[in-house]
């Protein structure tokens, strides 16, 4: 056994150890039950109501007090603590730099991607993010006003729709809440940036059972600050020969530039080592490289404002007309690196000039050999648009949600129906930074712009580039989600073992996208890959029935049938059937199983969107130019084809067809005495016809080194001829015939890959004890995954991401856990927690191979209540102050560690005032 299996291994006893001595557990059902009556609910996963946690399905449940002791203040960061959440998490941080969807986040259960899992709000599905229209953002969901989280672990959903291949998170609102409460939730980091501010108030009025109606408003509105690269030394620079990664750019300041006849690229500071106090590095030839990554914001300025309202009005005594609305508002400051201006960023391809006769026209250059070369005529440029400022985008983003239904009983059926309208709105604004082509072009040639200058531009200078500046809205989307809704239960028959229950419903929907890059992103007249996006709009119509049976065998087991059939507008009829079993052969023993098949159509940017032009996320080499980061004549040039960002083509594929998938799960729960118990579930997914696309990284190692002729589904070369090679680059530089073409762009479009086969277990417990000293409870919520692989195309081989990184579906972890012990004493409470992720093997297509740490944190909180109404918090995040483990990843903005792995926030600490009037 090697050390990191040594290590997960240790850290697996450690949690399970410590939660079996105490008597590990999730609560059971009949832990749950009192001798009293109990009233029977819905749970999610069922339509069919029964008493809680009565179910053949594995189900997390996170409760309002849960959520509070974590010390987050946003969905996103929620779900980054759960072990369910595996592979890539895809947090706020990992959209700095990001046009395509900027300010989104998504949950990735079982690390299938966010566009597998289905986000419910009350059981109700809400709009896709609109720029992305393919999965929720879950920073649309109104954290505060939860009151918990159901997370139906099997995927699939018969009940509320076959495109939940990971896994089903339900976030379910406060309701009938009677009176006043306030709130002020503060941060500061040890470091600096990410310093939060957060209020919250919520108020309601009326009794449902007494005075037949009741009202609900709950307002958040929350403040938090960017954290910069140059505020953590983990990610400061992109030159890290010790992770062998050099993440730099030829497009520099000063700029690097050529010219006919010139040596390759030249510039004029190279032979006394570039100027490392303005970003530029000396590291071979007689160019320089820009240090890109030094400047940028790793995690976004954030302002988001939340407004909940629900009503119920008690109709007659078994009828109930309720209405709800959520607005939640998102503001996100992205600042990446300065704009690359350099033709090979733009959709011709043709070089950007500095003209002959320019007013700062270089003369004779000293090379670092010591001889001298002298510019001739027009100057192609590679220079950093140091002094237009960070590329700066800001996605406003709005999602809106009207909900209007009846809920009650008539002969023996409990029935609800609805209509809502969910509504994902965004508009993105570029602020600073981001620069037109044509008019940066046009200003060039003034020669009143001094691209080499080491001290900044004059007046005059100054005034051009701010002339060539976007300062305007570039984006205006939306995706609307309209939903018509009903579903009806009772108890049929009474059997032998008991009632025979049905539930049947239908659900009728209806989405559309409507995104409208304006005129400036349309026409591609941006520098630095944000160009070129064409508008799309679209539509499709869902309809559903579905139907579900609770069978009673025996006194001790039951089964569960579930069946839906879809109708789509455009995929035509599907119908996918769940089965479950629950066995309990004593009262401290549960036993259940589950199977169920999925369908997911493809959403309708991944079928309809045009294709655009972006770059690749991480740098490469040419693989048949410059094999190895080695050019193979003195034809090529190192600075645009050798280590490198290669323009990429992006956009959807109306050739796709569905996803389908088997999943079937077993477990037991385990209550040997109360109080203490165990839960533990395996997990088996197979999805086939996978929607995705390739990782840059896999394009090109894995595609890029086959001829030309061969290669055209993953790269298209400049001026290709009829063999699929050239006798002229581009730049008019001769090569040999036998030669093939510079890279034009490579293809990243979304296409049907193979099967992906998962499979693993969760572990969940708890115990609670009381003694002298207090109450005390110690949890475990924990996933193991035991097999991740996957084919990149159909019928190709197997490829094993368990462990591991791929740029194609990022690190797959094999274990992850929070570890938690609880404790109250009178008005005095504490909790101290592990949040603990499995180390796994880095980016393989660095040059150096390496293992990535565990990533191992903990948190305290303590709180008082010992004045009536009032709650006093302080709490800890990562008291030990550890940086995200290093790694040598590319397929983001950030270097030197993995956003979507670990938060650079390091140590946080918090406080929190509440108030409540009851």
């Amino acid at each position: 056994m090697n050390m990191k299996m040594k290590k997960i291994s240790l850290a697996v006893v450690q949690a399970l150890g410590i939660g079996i001595v105490g008597g590990l557990a999730v609560t059971s059902v009949e832990a749950q039950q009192s001798t009293q009556k109990v009233e029977k609910i819905e749970v999610t996963g069922s339509n069919i109501k029964r008493i809680e946690g009565e179910t053949a399905l594995p189900i997390t449940v996170i409760t309002k007090e849960d959520i509070e002791k974590t010390g987050v203040t946003s969905t996103a960061q929620l779900l980054d603590k759960m072990g369910l959440n595996s592979g890539a998490t895809y947090n706020l941080s990992n959209g700095v730099g990001d046009s395509g969807q900027p300010g989104f986040s998504g949950a990735s259960l079982r690390g299938l991607g966010p566009n597998s899992t289905l986000i419910l709000l009350n059981g109700r599905r809400v709009a896709n993010y609109a720029t992305n229209g393919a999965a929720v953002d879950v920073n649309s969901i109104p954290l505060g006003a939860v009151e918990r989280v159901e997370i139906l672990k099997d995927g699939a959903s018969a009940v509320y729709g076959t495109d939940a291949i990971g896994g089903v998170i339900n976030f379910i609102l406060k309701s009938d809440y009677q009176g006043i409460e306030g709130s002020y939730y503060k941060t500061r980091t040890l470091r600096g940036g990410g310093e939060t501010n957060k209020w919250n108030v919520t108020g309601g009025y009326g009794s449902l059972s007494t005075q037949g109606f009741n009202v609900l408003v709950s307002v958040d509105k929350e403040k938090g600050d960017p954290i910069a690269a140059r505020q953590r030394a983990f990610a400061s620079t992109g030159i890290r020969e010790d992770l062998g990664i050099i993440n730099v750019s030829s497009r520099t300041y000063p700029a690097n530039f050529r010219w006919s006849g010139s040596p390759g690229l030249v510039n004029q500071t190279a032979a006394n080592n570039c100027a490392p106090a303005l970003g530029a590095y000396y590291l071979g030839g007689n160019s320089c490289v820009y240090d890109y990554t030094a400047g940028l914001d790793i995690y976004p300025n954030v302002d988001r404002e939340t407004l909940v309202a629900r009503a119920v009005y008690k109709l007659t005594s078994n009828a109930q007309l309720f209405a709800e609305y959520s607005d939640v508002k998102n503001k996100a400051v992205f600042a990446s690196s300065e704009t690359p201006i350099d033709g090979a960023f733009t959709p011709s391809g043709a070089p950007i000039i500095y003209p002959a006769g320019g007013r700062y026209y270089p003369g004779p250059i000293t090379l670092r050999d010591g001889t001298t070369v002298t510019p001739a005529g027009d100057i192609a440029l590679r220079w950093r648009g140091r002094d237009s400022g960070l590329r700066t985008n800001v996605p406003h983003s709005e999602a809106t949600r009207p909900v209007f239904g009846i809920k009650g009983t008539m002969s023996d059926w409990d029935y609800e129906a609805a209509i809502s309208r969910a509504e994902s709105k965004v508009r993105e604004e570029y602020v600073d930074g981001w620069l037109s082509e044509t008019r940066l072009r046009a200003a060039l040639l003034t020669g009143n712009i001094n691209p080499f200058t080491l001290t900044g531009q004059d007046a005059a200078g100054q005034a051009l580039l701010n002339g060539a500046k976007i300062l305007q809205d570039v984006r205006i989307s939306k995706f609307t989600t309209e939903i018509v809704d009903g579903k009806a239960s009772r108890e049929l028959m009474q059997l032998p073992a008991g009632p025979l229950a049905m539930a049947v419903g239908f659900e009728h929907r209806k989405e559309k996208m409507d995104d409208k890059p304006l005129e400036v992103l349309f026409s591609g007249d941006v520098l630095g890959g944000g160009g070129n996006l064409p508008p799309v709009q679209a539509d499709r119509k869902v309809s559903a029935v579905f139907a579900e049976f609770n069978i009673p065998i025996q006194k001790t087991l039951e089964a569960t049938l579930a069946m839906r059939s879809d109708r789509y507008s455009d995929f035509g009829n599907s119908f996918n059937p769940k089965a479950g079993l629950r066995w309990t052969p004593t009262s401290s023993l549960l036993v259940r199983a589950s199977y169920n098949t999925g369908f997911r159509a493809p959403s309708l940017p991944e079928l309809y969107l045009p294709s655009f032009t972006g770059n690749t996320a991480g740098s490469h080499d040419d693989p048949l130019r410059c094999p190895g980061g080695n050019p193979i004549g003195s034809f090529v040039d190192t600075g645009s084809e050798c280590g490198i960002q290669f323009n990429t083509q992006f956009g959807g594929n109306p050739a796709l067809v569905p996803e389908k998938s088997n999943q079937a799960t077993i477990g037991i729960v385990l209550e040997p005495q109360a109080g203490t118990s165990f839960g533990a579930d395996f997990f088996w997914i197979k999805r086939r016809n996978s929607l995705g696309s390739l990782g840059d990284s896999t394009v090109f190692e894995n595609y890029g080194a086959i001829d030309p002729l061969t290669a055209l589904g993953h790269f298209v070369r400049f001026g290709r001829s009829a063999n699929g090679r050239c006798t002229n680059d581009p730049a008019g530089i001769t090569t040999p015939a036998n030669v093939p073409c510079a890279i034009n762009y490579d293809i990243q479009l979304i296409d049907n890959l193979g099967i992906y086969t998962i499979t693993g277990i969760d572990v969940n417990g708890a115990v609670s004890f009381t003694n002298g000293l207090g109450k005390f409870k110690i949890s475990l919520d924990g996933t193991y995954i035991s097999r991740y692989q996957y084919q990149r195309e159909k019928d190709g081989s197997y490829n094993n991401n368990l462990g591991g990184f791929t740029s194609d579906n990022g690190a797959i972890t094999r274990w992850r856990h929070v570890l938690a012990v609880n404790y109250v004493h009178g008005p005095w409470s504490a909790t101290l927690s592990q949040n603990f992720v499995a180390g796994y093997n880095d980016d393989p297509s660095a040059d150096i191979r390496r293992a990535v740490g565990n990533n191992e944190t903990y948190d305290f909180q303590g709180s008082w209540n010992g004045v009536k109404n009032l709650t006093l918090t302080l709490g800890v995040r990562n008291i030990l102050n550890r940086d995200p483990p290093q790694s040598n990843q590319n397929q983001t903005f950030q270097v030197g560690y993995d956003p979507r792995y670990g938060d650079p926030f390091g140590r946080v600490l918090y406080g929190k005032v509440a108030y409540s009037f009851k």
